[in-house]
């Protein structure tokens, strides 16, 4: 059977002790490397192969940089998150019990060990447009209009998307289409700040 190489960037001392009690529950499993507050992560991560990354919703957003210079990394990170209002298929919530974060992480480790290909379903070739649009800044109103179609029709794509990838916020999904080639990180650096 196989090990599953865990390691922890969360800045709560009690909660990463919680988070490693928990994983060594679930067999199969093994915590590697605990990073606490301030601590950097990425240099273990260019030395060492690492299954899955555990991240804190706010390390999370304070390593965006990385995340969106080496889109592979987000294959492998769950996302710890203090609150259940989740953007990623791949998040856990400090307010889930432990029998349901068991099961959670259970089903993330064997959809991966079965088919580490099929994270999200396929998008159409329309949504696949719409998500590089919303990526590159566009409201849904001016993608209606660039598109042709109502703004209830975006609308319903979008959530169709949402549905499909478990992505809810546009960074979510500008990370997606960089990681899937939908728009390339030089369009994305180019775009002006709003």
């Amino acid at each position: 059977m196989r090990i599953w190489g865990f390691i922890l960037v969360i800045d709560s001392y009690l909660v990463s002790k919680g988070v490693v009690a928990l994983l060594n529950r679930i067999h199969g499993v093994r915590v590697l490397k605990e990073f606490g507050a301030k601590e950097s992560f990425v240099p273990y991560l260019e030395s060492r192969p690492v299954d899955f990354i555990i991240i804190a919703q706010h390390e999370f957003q304070r390593w965006s940089n990385l995340f969106i210079s080496k889109p592979e990394l987000l294959e492998k990170t769950i996302l710890l998150e203090d609150v259940s209002t989740s953007d990623f298929q791949t998040s856990i919530n400090l307010m889930e019990d432990r029998e349901s974060l068991t099961a959670k992480i259970r089903h993330l480790i064997d959809h991966q060990d079965n088919d580490p290909e099929s994270h999200s379903m396929e998008l159409s070739p329309r949504e696949t447009t719409i998500v590089r649009l919303v990526s590159m800044g566009l409201t849904n109103r001016e993608i209606a209009e660039k598109l042709f179609l109502s703004a209830h029709t975006v609308m319903s794509h979008r959530k169709n998307i949402n549905s499909k990838l478990g992505i809810k916020s546009i960074s979510g999904l500008t990370i997606y289409a960089i990681i899937n080639n939908i728009i390339t990180l030089e369009e994305v650096s180019s775009l002006p700040a709003k």
